[in-house]
C-alpha cells in the first residue's frame, strides 16, 4: 500500500519504497503514519487486521476514527506533547469496539511537512492476563467468592466507627471431610461452589463474602445489627436445606457477633463468632453426619444391586457365629455395622467395575484393593462408623499375613474382621458371584478347611462349621435362603 498521493515522498527519503513496505508488512505491529492535521496517510497490513480498516477506509481520515484524537497533541513547535515513550491507550476498531492498545510515537521531517509513525500493538491478551491475575490475587478460585487475604484488607478498611455495627458471620460446611472419603474430592468442591452460591444469594451486594479457608466462610456486615444478621442467617439456613435436599445434604454450622463499639477488637469479635460456630457445630454434627452415612448406604445399594440381599444374608450367619462365641452386645454391634458397611470404601469405585460378569482386570483389581483404606477414612470421620474403622480396614486380612492392606496376621486381626472374611466366603462360594459360580455346601466347607491358617482363623472356621453341620438334619438357615432367592 502505497503512501497517498497528495503526501508524495522521494525513494530517497525511504531508502526504497519496496523495502519500506516489505518490512512494514512483515511485522505483527500496526505501523501508521499520519501528518502535522492527524490525517492518516499510510496503514500498514497489521493495522489492517488490528482496526478491521481496509487502507481505502482510513487513508486521509482522522486518526480520530481509530485512536484518541489527542494521542498527535504537539505544542506551537510541533513536538509531542506526551514524554512516554510507550503509551497504554484505547482503541476503536471499525465496529466501534474497544480495544486495548500500546503505542508509541515519533515525528520526523520530509520536504512535505512533518509526519507522525505510530506503532501500535494489540495488547487484549497480556490485559486479559492482568485482569485473571488480579481476580486470582482477591478471590478464591474455586468458589468465585473472596479470598481470606482480600478480606483481611476489607477488614482494615471497614473496621471504623463509620461502619457501625459491624457484624461477623463465621460458617463452616458440616460432613465436609466425609463427603471427601465417601464421594471424592470433586462432590467436596460442587459442596463448596453450592454453598457459596446459597451465600451469594442469601446476602447483600455490599456485604464482603470470603472463603476463610477450606470448608469455612466469613461475612462482613458493615452497618448491620443483630436483628438484619439473624435474618441473613435464617436466608443461609433456608435456602442451604432447599438446595440440599439432593443426595449428598448441605448444611453448615453459622456463629456470628457484632461490634457496635468502637473500642471494640475486631479480632476477639472474630473469635467469638467463631467459637459460636463451633458449638452450634457440636450440635449439627452428629445429626448431619447420620444423614449423610444414610446418603452413602444408599449409594452402596444403588451401586450393587444385590447387596442389600447379600448382607441379609452374612448378617444372619455372622450373628449365629457371634452368639456361638458369645461375644458382647457392643460387639455385636458393631458386628452388625461392620456388615452393613465393610464395603463402604466401594462409593468411589466405578458401577462397571463393581457389575462386571467377566474376570477383572489387573488394574480394576488395583482400583477395588483400595475399597478397605478408602471405608476407614469415611468410617473416622464418622462419630456412627468410627468404632468399626479398624474393623472395615482389616477385613480382607488373611490369618496367615498374605491379605491386604497391611497383611496383619492372625489375633492382630479385629475378631469381627475375621468372622466377617468367613461368612462372607462361604456366601460366595454357596450362592456364588458375578465373577465365580455358586459350588455345593459340602464343596464350600471343604474350601473352608483348606484355607484355614491360610485365609481363614483356624478356630473360628470350625465353630462356623460346627453351626453349619448342626443344620444338616433339617433345612438351614442358610439353605432357605438359598431356595427363597
Amino acid at each position: 500500500m502505497r503512501l497517498s498521493n497528495k503526501f508524495s515522498i522521494t525513494k530517497r527519503e525511504l531508502l526504497s519504497e519496496d523495502i519500506f513496505y516489505s518490512l512494514t508488512n512483515i511485522v505483527n505491529d500496526a505501523i501508521i503514519v499520519s501528518d502535522l492535521y492527524r490525517k492518516v496517510v499510510y496503514f500498514n497490513r497489521a493495522a489492517e487486521k488490528i482496526f478491521n480498516f481496509t487502507g481505502a477506509e482510513i487513508l486521509g481520515k482522522s486518526i480520530g476514527n481509530i485512536l484518541p484524537q489527542d494521542i498527535l497533541s504537539v505544542d506551537e513547535k510541533h513536538r509531542l506533547k506526551s514524554r512516554e515513550k510507550l503509551q497504554e491507550v484505547i482503541g476503536r476498531k471499525k465496529n466501534n469496539i474497544k480495544i486495548p492498545l500500546e503505542v508509541s510515537i515519533s515525528r520526523w521531517q520530509s520536504g512535505n511537512g512533518l509526519f507522525f509513525t505510530i506503532i501500535v500493538r494489540d495488547i487484549t491478551v497480556r490485559k486479559n492476563t492482568e485482569e485473571k491475575l488480579r481476580y486470582l490475587s482477591f478471590h478464591d478460585n474455586l468458589t468465585g467468592l473472596y479470598n481470606r487475604s482480600y478480606f483481611d484488607e476489607e477488614l482494615k478498611r471497614l473496621d471504623t466507627a463509620r461502619q457501625l455495627p459491624l457484624s461477623i458471620i463465621i460458617g463452616d460446611l458440616d460432613g465436609f471431610k466425609l463427603v471427601n472419603d465417601a464421594f471424592g474430592y470433586k462432590e467436596g468442591d460442587e459442596l463448596l461452589k453450592n454453598f457459596a452460591a446459597v451465600l451469594k444469594e442469601s446476602c447483600r451486594s455490599d456485604d464482603i463474602l470470603a472463603r476463610w479457608g477450606g470448608d469455612e466462610f466469613v461475612i462482613m456486615l458493615p452497618k448491620t445489627d443483630s436483628k438484619v444478621t439473624r435474618e441473613i442467617i435464617e436466608r443461609i439456613e433456608n435456602n442451604s436445606r432447599i438446595l440440599g435436599t439432593g443426595e449428598i445434604p448441605l448444611n453448615i454450622s453459622l456463629g456470628f457477633s457484632i461490634k457496635d463499639k468502637p473500642e471494640q477488637n475486631i479480632e476477639t469479635v472474630i473469635k467469638e463468632a467463631e467459637n459460636a460456630m463451633k458449638q452450634k457445630k457440636i450440635i449439627e454434627s452428629k445429626r448431619v453426619s447420620s444423614t449423610i452415612i444414610a446418603s452413602i448406604e444408599k449409594k452402596l445399594h444403588e451401586k450393587s444391586h444385590r447387596l442389600r440381599e447379600v448382607n441379609e444374608r452374612i448378617e444372619k450367619m455372622a450373628v449365629l457365629l457371634g452368639k456361638a462365641l458369645k461375644l458382647s452386645r457392643s460387639e455385636m454391634d458393631n458386628m452388625h455395622l461392620l456388615v452393613s458397611f465393610h464395603d463402604v470404601g466401594i462409593v468411589g469405585i466405578k458401577r462397571s467395575i463393581l457389575n462386571k460378569k467377566s474376570k477383572l482386570a489387573d488394574k480394576e483389581w488395583q482400583v477395588v484393593m483400595m475399597h478397605p483404606e478408602i471405608g476407614y477414612r469415611i468410617a473416622k470421620s464418622s462419630s456412627q462408623l468410627a468404632p468399626i474403622a479398624d474393623a472395615i480396614l482389616a477385613h480382607h486380612e488373611n490369618w496367615d499375613g498374605s491379605g491386604y492392606p497391611y497383611h496383619l496376621k492372625g489375633n492382630k486381626i479385629p475378631l469381627i474382621s475375621r468372622i466377617l472374611s468367613i461368612v462372607e466366603s462361604y456366601d460366595v462360594m454357596v450362592y456364588g458371584r458375578n465373577y465365580k459360580k455358586p459350588v455345593t455346601r459340602e464343596e464350600a466347607i471343604k474350601e473352608l478347611k483348606r484355607f484355614s491358617r491360610k485365609q481363614f482363623d483356624p478356630q473360628l472356621v470350625e465353630k462356623f462349621i460346627g453351626i453349619i453341620m448342626h443344620e444338616v438334619e433339617t433345612p438351614s438357615l442358610f439353605e432357605m435362603e438359598k431356595i427363597k432367592s
